[in-house]
């Protein structure tokens, strides 16, 4: 079983653009040259997902946001405990802070939904998320009901 995390993918985007350094080009004068903008910050996203993993495994997906409460309270049931525990733990950001007020798109919803709809048909890692979240496939949505009842 393969278990493959999930974000907003407009706001996986713009955690890319901010990682390479780049800006989306909202006031292109055409799609050409917008998508162009969005390809530019791509980190690894192609090759990240291909569907033919579903041929070899049993995908499913879980939600970015709960990776560390509801996603690894379900994986600590399923996997052993480390013989050796590594102390301390030193958190490493991968990432600058980010300035939403500097992203062009939130500002624009045309600009916004045309880039949400080229990620989607664009994108198999988007798209296989799009159809995984909130399906039986969900692990962290299969938590958060267990841990209602």
């Amino acid at each position: 079983e393969l278990h493959v995390p999930c974000r907003n993918r407009l706001d996986h985007l713009m955690s890319q653009c901010n990682y390479r350094r780049k800006n989306i080009t909202c006031d292109a004068k055409t799609d050409e040259e917008l998508f162009k903008s969005v390809k530019e910050c791509f980190v690894f996203l192609l090759p990240r997902y291909n569907h033919a993993l579903l041929k070899h495994f049993d995908v499913r997906c879980f939600d970015f946001k709960k990776q560390f409460n509801d996603y690894t309270s379900y994986m600590s049931g399923i996997l052993q405990t480390r013989r050796f525990q590594s102390t301390p733990y030193v958190k490493r950001d991968t990432n600058r802070p980010r300035n939403k007020a500097n992203e062009c798109i939130w500002e624009n919803r045309a600009v916004l939904e045309k880039i949400d709809k080229y990620l989607l048909e664009t994108v198999p890692y988007y798209q296989f998320c799009n159809d995984c979240m909130g399906s039986e496939n969900e692990i962290t949505a299969t938590v958060a009901e267990y841990n209602k009842e």
